[in-house]
């Protein structure tokens, strides 16, 4: 089973010329780290924002989106190279590459470009991403509940 790997990537910040070093992921298995999937519908994985300035910035960052149950690695690479690097024969220079680095693992591999594509071949398309908008508001709702709660039952304690 391939494993989640997460590495830090230099980060310059065009604005104030701050620098810092955010995680990322190189490769995810989304049965072990799900959010990986929602914070690609959300359009939230692989974002930071300057420490200093608090801009937000992009990460680009290739990596590879795992999920076992589809026995699928699709590498996620950054929406502009596909243009910048040729196009189709492009495409199939980087699906090659990624047949033969799975080549001992028995998956079916993609190269996608950007997350839009991620979403669009994979993931549910628009009906996904309304989805995970519905699931992460459900989930900061009953956070702010459970926060709420332990302050009452601090109180009523205290």
């Amino acid at each position: 089973m391939l494993e989640t790997e997460y590495t830090e990537v230099e980060m310059r910040c065009v604005d104030c010329s701050a620098i810092w070093h955010p995680p990322v992921a190189r490769q995810v298995n989304v049965k072990t780290h799900p959010d990986a999937r929602l914070g690609i519908l959300l359009g939230t994985m692989h974002r930071t924002r300057c420490p200093s300035c608090k801009k937000p910035r992009d990460i680009e960052v290739i990596f590879d989106y795992y999920d076992p149950d589809q026995n699928l690695v699709i590498q996620i690479r950054p929406d502009w190279e596909i243009v910048a690097g040729g196009g189709e024969e492009y495409y199939w220079t980087q699906y090659e590459n990624l047949v033969k680095k799975y080549a001992d693992q028995h998956v079916r591999v993609d190269v996608v470009f950007g997350f839009k594509e991620m979403i669009e071949k994979y993931l549910g398309g628009d009906e996904a991403v309304a989805a995970a908008r519905e699931e992460w508001n459900a989930r900061v709702e009953r956070e702010a509940q459970e926060r709420e709660a332990k302050l009452a039952q601090t109180d009523a304690n205290g």
